[in-house]
């Protein structure tokens, strides 16, 4: 088949071995070391149920974008109108270039851990920089041009994973753990996982607009994450659990995983935190259209490497509630207008006030929330309170 005649866009197994990809990092790793005060049943019943609703509700917003053939950010037009769709786009680009910081920093750490364990060298600046720069490589010439490449990667990292996680069987406690770990509850747990998936609502249809098959293609690319990002919480989970840290580069190396670390560490950086610049750039256009997509992504990087090396980011849970706060309102009034209601576009408008309103008395009722101890996922709630309070008033609307 001639290159004229190729078929263009994603394949359903292209997306799938993107969004594993996107899974494997030191991030789902961490946020899985943090449920082990919950012990290795309760902690693998809160992965599953966390990775089940957050999977829905990427496949929602990735099939809207397959649908309307438009990447994630410019589907909040449906919803929000043009300029609405520029608030979203805005802190979306400000989440991204957060998230590419926080991974870039995160790897190089965990990276020169293992380093000095293993050969008594430390340099996490060039660590950090190695990363940027592979990164950038990444964005230019793999990530597209040789999508195979990045895919095989990806295999590589899932084998190596699963490896882990065989070694990892005969060694975990029958206990919970005490005394050392931050208590979480149940729920807390499990919102701590929706949450990761939301971190991804916003992106998933930069990619998803492009796939072949408008069916299949959003559903891979939601198993693909929901699934290696399960497997990787629970490794994270059972690390913390055999090593007795919740420090990654010391779980890794105590359980006896040398060279085999500093490839997953550096790689699964690498193809997580690509996308994120990619979308970066995807948000920016939709605020100001340009066709130097690439050279944007390529800024982007570059102002989270600058982030990264000036500002401290170790603690990455309060990023991911925030990024709760902010994206689920907003998801939840965009799929109750499309699936539910059918609602006709609002993208020739400006702003559709009422769920403006509705977006930022949802984001102040999620950190309020916040202050108190309800055992249930916020998210969850946010979605069954803004979602449901939208179908009301909309209905009161029409019949008025």
């Amino acid at each position: 088949m001639s290159d004229n005649t190729k078929p263009k866009g994603f394949s359903s197994l292209s997306l799938f071995l993107i969004w594993a990809g996107a899974a494997i990092s030191v991030a789902e790793i961490l946020s899985g070391s943090a449920l082990a005060s919950l012990g290795f049943s309760s902690g693998l019943k809160a992965i599953v149920i966390g990775h089940v609703i957050g999977g829905i509700l990427l496949y929602l917003a990735a099939v809207m974008s397959a649908s309307l053939r438009v990447p994630a950010m410019e589907s909040t037009r449906y919803s929000f109108g043009l300029h609405g769709s520029y608030v979203f786009s805005f802190f979306n680009i400000l989440q991204l270039i957060g998230w590419t910081s926080i991974m870039m920093l995160q790897g190089a750490r965990i990276f020169d851990q293992i380093t000095v364990s293993l050969y008594g060298y430390s340099n996490p600046i060039l660590w950090m920089i190695g990363i940027a720069l592979c990164i950038s490589l990444w964005l230019m010439f793999i990530a597209r041009q040789h999508a195979g490449l990045n895919a095989l990667v990806v295999i590589l990292l899932l084998l190596l994973s699963l490896v882990m996680g065989y070694h990892l069987i005969g060694n975990l406690p029958t206990h919970t753990v005490k005394g050392g770990w931050p208590a979480i509850t149940f729920w807390q747990g499990v919102e701590l996982n929706i949450a990761m998936c939301l971190s991804w609502l916003p992106l998933i249809g930069d990619y998803t607009q492009q796939a072949r098959q408008k069916g299949s293609g959003p559903l891979w690319s939601a198993i693909g994450y929901s699934v290696v990002g399960s497997c990787m919480f629970a490794l994270g989970l059972g690390l913390s659990l055999v090593s007795g840290s919740s420090d990654i580069a010391l779980m890794l190396t105590i359980s006896g995983f040398g060279l085999a670390a500093l490839f997953i560490v550096f790689f699964s950086t690498v193809t997580t935190t690509y996308l994120d610049a990619y979308s970066a750039s995807d948000s920016f256009m939709n605020i100001w259209p340009l066709r130097q997509g690439k050279l944007l992504s390529l800024l982007c990087t570059f102002i989270s490497l600058l982030i990264a090396l000036l500002l401290p980011m170790e603690n990455i849970e309060p990023f991911l509630y925030l990024i709760g706060a902010i994206f689920s309102p907003l998801y939840a009034l965009l799929f109750v207008d499309y699936f539910i209601l059918h609602r006709s576009p609002a993208q020739t408008k400006h702003w559709d006030w009422t769920n403006m309103v509705l977006w930022a008395t949802g984001m102040g009722l999620y950190f309020l929330m916040q202050t108190f101890t309800f055992d249930i996922s916020n998210s969850l709630l946010i979605f069954l309170i803004v979602g449901g309070s939208s179908a009301l008033i909309r209905r009161i609307q029409k019949h008025a």
